[in-house]
């Protein structure tokens, strides 16, 4: 087993174009005769709990049953195309997060104050990724994405604004942000903790940060993150995007969840969870999903800006 990892093979594996292009053509088939029933993916082959060492094409099901139970047509072979096959069944549970904490701690649900743009909607919830320390004064903030909080000066709730009696659910306020496209990605915010609680330096279902690493993972490295909206999910990065300036090279991260196209990574409410690797350290600041593709408005992916782009950008460090 690698370092830090659970479940997982000795060492990464590489999902080739011809896999790629096996798993299509087992979706073509399944989809010609139950359309849009079934999603396949490349991955790792699962017997049980645990990840083995081969490269399977996966079925991703609602629920399995017995062959006899399975219409001949909608069969999956034991090998396609040179693959082995696996079924998997994923039923997708929106587990979000509305607890109260006290002390607050990373990786939990947080929203800010409503402003005349959400017209009669309520404010999005997301995630309060860590606990950071600024630079330049020492004192204790908060991390989280701009999009999270929208704007300096806005008030910040957990778990929730409550109308009634918001002042209650009050922990800080924004301070600073970042939000831009180029040339390098940033999505990144920091509040002042305000109110009576406390604060860990810690992630829900965590535990302790063992501090950050700057270094672009390996594709195929373990991660894992805690929102309020998935909770803790596990899955390997995959790829980084490079900037559209010279420095720093990288601005995006993409990861896969454990079980790519099939099991669930992120979802809405999720940004602003930090990713960390097997040793706990502090990777990258999710802050979004490339795409919906699962239940429930759910994702199998996540994007996310490297952790020293953020620090750089807003003079903070990640507190341990």
């Amino acid at each position: 087993m690698r370092k830090g990892g659970k479940l997982l093979p000795k060492k990464p594996l590489t999902i080739t174009p011809e896999a790629g292009d096996a798993a299509d053509a087992l979706w073509e088939r399944l989809n010609t005769v139950a359309p849009d029933k079934y999603r396949v993916g490349v991955g790792l082959k699962q017997i049980g709990k645990e990840y083995t060492d081969q490269l399977a094409l996966f079925v991703h099901v609602r629920e399995k049953k017995s062959l006899s139970e399975v219409p001949e047509p909608e069969r999956v072979p034991p090998e396609f195309s040179g693959y082995i096959t696996d079924v998997v069944q994923v039923q997708p549970t929106l587990l979000q997060d509305e607890t109260r904490y006290d002390p607050l701690r990373g990786g939990i649900q947080i929203m800010r104050e409503p402003i005349p743009a959400d017209l009669a909607l309520a404010p999005a919830s997301g995630t309060w990724g860590a606990m950071v320390r600024n630079r330049k004064t020492g004192v204790l903030q908060g991390l989280t994405c701009a999009h999270v909080v929208d704007q300096i000066g806005l008030k910040v709730f957990q778990a929730s604004y409550v109308p009634a009696s918001p002042e209650g659910n009050l922990v800080g306020t924004v301070s600073d942000l970042r939000d831009q496209v180029g040339p390098v990605f940033l999505d990144c915010a920091v509040l002042d903790l305000t109110g009576p609680r406390s604060a860990l330096t810690t992630v829900e279902g965590i535990g302790p940060i063992q501090g950050v690493s700057t270094a672009v993972p390996n594709p195929g490295e373990m991660v894992k993150k805690r929102g309020a909206r998935t909770l803790l999910t596990d899955g390997f990065f995959v790829r980084a995007r490079r900037s559209l300036g010279t420095s720093p090279s990288y601005d995006q991260y993409d990861i896969t969840g454990g079980v790519p196209f099939v099991t669930v990574f992120a979802g809405p409410g999720d940004s602003g969870s930090v990713i960390l690797n097997g040793n706990n350290e502090v990777i990258a600041l999710l802050h979004a999903a490339p795409f919906i593709d699962l239940p429930d408005g759910l994702s199998s992916h996540g994007c996310a800006m490297p952790i020293h782009n953020v620090q750089e950008s807003l003079q903070i460090d990640i507190a341990t």
